[in-house]
């Protein structure tokens, strides 16, 4: 009598074990799946900061429409007026702007800081290149440092690469001239004033600030991530090098398939089968699983980024089950151990992960499934100190840390546009949905370049930072404000979408920050500095059904209003 009801004790218990870590093991691939995604999409982020910045460097440097004259000299101190704004873009990564004619002469501006920088000049073919320091936009220049070999621009990739194009293009990359180091470059044709080629202009994407960038990217223990190119080249990693050195000491590029790192080149190669079987059956799904070397289970996700200038490169992000899974494997082998040793205690213990464990690792896995929905707002109470408590701990953390604005606090631009687009999928599939109809307003502060230049960014920050929670006093709990871009903020409000709303809510937000800020409270030279805003407004799902047209349309209306305040003043 006594062992089969041991035994029945000794089956229960392992059977609770297991139903724990089951639970656990499906909560934890929900989050993983979720993470590895969220992580792909900031790295995507992160690299779409380079590539905009590298068009809005060129539009600067060189607008659209700009002729150029056949002697740079004729031009030179125009050039480096508009290079030096053009550069104060975005200095880190897009510090560099360059343009090289047909003549064999070259221009270009280098920016080591936002007041230190370092104009570069080539009058004619046969003359060496000169570089001269200095400050400020129109500061003095300092005596030229001349290069030690001649430099013909018209011999480099992102010429060739531009000449005879009809849009902006990227070249294959490379290294450049004077700072040895593996770029793409982001190049447009330009025209002399009789409509004929004159030059090309192009700036740079360093490689090896893409890689720092990686490197500085925690993904997990062992977990890591790296751009390619579709044909397997490095672009960047958070593990390895991408670059190439042979015996006689030249560099090239690193295809991710002879990489040092064993853990890359079993990702690459499962991601090439990927690709291919995507490709055959047009599917969309962007995570995969497979064993690598030593047939250990990895996670991984993928991204495109692409861009209407050809650049076409791939973001991977994997991490080994082990990073996710190992604590619950060792509860579950610990579980096995104190089965044997003590039943009674065994069977206690697994009566009370029956009731204590499984529901808050259901309670995870819901959140993790309505956070992977675009639920706002999520919260997760597990007061527990345990593996369980500190896994529910992290991915509250990790979600709070994806979804918002690391400066104001306010929704990250990644997570409003995931909550825009879950909202709409969610209204798609029930008409009676909970946002069948919502109010979207795009806000760019006015005045707010005056206090970045003459006060300095920190200000600045101090100044984005009260607006965000100005804004947050204008809309209600569950309405989302969110931090675009620079100074632009997005608002949206759930449930309502009429003129009068909208209108009212303009009046609010213009009263809320017409007022004096408390930031600048005591700064001699913010006497009377206030921001204003100007306002454009969407409403879905009358002005379009998809994030990306409601932001468009809520931006023209923006600078329409902009534009009506100026003319009445308000600059």
């Amino acid at each position: 009598m006594i062992l089969p009801f041991i035994i029945l004790i000794l089956v229960l218990s392992l059977l609770v074990g297991f139903l724990s870590y089951f639970a656990g093991r499906q909560a934890v691939i929900s989050v993983a799946d979720r993470m590895l995604l969220e992580t792909v999409e900031r790295v995507g982020l992160a690299v779409d900061r380079h590539v905009f910045g590298a068009a809005a460097v060129l539009e600067t440097a060189f607008p659209t429409g700009l002729t150029a004259a056949a002697d740079i000299e004729q031009d030179l101190t125009a050039m480096r007026s508009r290079f030096w704004i053009a550069t104060s873009l975005h200095l880190d990564p897009n510090n560099y702007v360059y343009y090289g004619n047909r003549a064999g002469q070259f221009v270009g501006l280098y920016r080591h800081s936002m007041t230190d920088g370092e104009l570069r000049v080539k009058n004619w073919p046969a003359t060496f290149r000169s570089a001269y320091r200095f400050s400020s936009i129109d500061g003095e220049l300092s005596a030229p440092k001349n290069e030690e070999t001649n430099f013909d621009p018209r011999q480099r990739p992102w010429y060739a690469a531009a000449k005879d194009a009809g849009h902006d293009v990227w070249s294959s990359i490379y290294i450049n001239f004077w700072e040895k180091d593996l770029v793409a470059t982001r190049a447009r044709r330009v025209p002399g004033k009789d409509g004929k080629f004159q030059g090309v202009v192009a700036t740079d994407v360093s490689l090896t600030a893409l890689s720092d960038f990686m490197k500085n990217l925690h993904v997990s223990q062992h977990g890591i991530a790296f751009i390619i190119e579709p044909d397997g080249n490095l672009i960047a990693s958070s593990e390895s090098d991408i670059v190439a050195i042979d015996q006689d000491g030249e560099v090239g590029r690193l295809n991710a398939a002879d990489s040092r790192s064993r853990f890359l080149r079993d990702t690459y190669g499962t991601l090439q089968q990927r690709l291919a079987a995507v490709e055959n059956s047009g599917a969309v799904e962007r995570t995969f699983t497979f064993d690598d070397g030593d047939g250990e289970p990895v996670y991984a996700a993928y991204s495109w980024i692409r861009d209407d200038a050809g650049l076409s490169w791939i973001t991977v992000v994997a991490v080994p089950r082990s990073d996710f899974m190992g604590t619950l494997d060792n509860n579950a082998r610990w579980t096995v151990v104190i089965a044997g040793v003590a039943i009674i205690i065994a069977l206690l213990t697994g009566l009370s992960i029956v009731h204590w464990v499984v529901r808050d690792v259901r309670r995870l896995s819901r959140a993790a499934t309505r956070i992977g929905k675009g639920q706002m707002n999520v919260k997760l109470r597990i007061e527990r100190r345990d593996e369980i408590g500190q896994l529910a701990r992290n991915f509250m953390e990790m979600q709070t840390e994806l979804s918002t604005d690391k400066l104001t606090g306010v929704t990250s631009r990644a997570a409003l546009l995931r909550y825009l687009d879950a909202a709409i999928q969610s209204t798609r599939k029930s008409p009676d949905g909970e946002f069948e109809v919502f109010t979207l307003l795009f806000l760019d502060l006015n005045r707010f370049k005056a206090i970045n230049d003459k006060l300095g960014h920190q200000y600045g920050d101090q100044t984005l930072i009260e607006v965000g929670q100005r804004l947050r006093q204008a809309v209600r709990e569950n309405d989302i404000v969110a931090r675009y871009g620079g100074d632009e903020f997005v608002i949206v409000c759930w449930g309502v979408a009429t003129t009068a709303f909208a209108d009212r809510l303009r009046t609010k937000l213009d009263d809320l920050l017409r007022p004096p800020l408390d930031c600048l409270a005591g700064v001699p030279e913010a006497a009377g500095m206030t921001v204003g805003t100007s306002i454009g407004v969407a409403f879905y799902p009358a002005d379009g059904r998809d994030a990306e047209t409601l932001i468009k349309l809520a931006d023209q209306g923006m600078y329409e209003h902009k534009a009506t305040g100026r003319r009445a003043g308000d600059r």
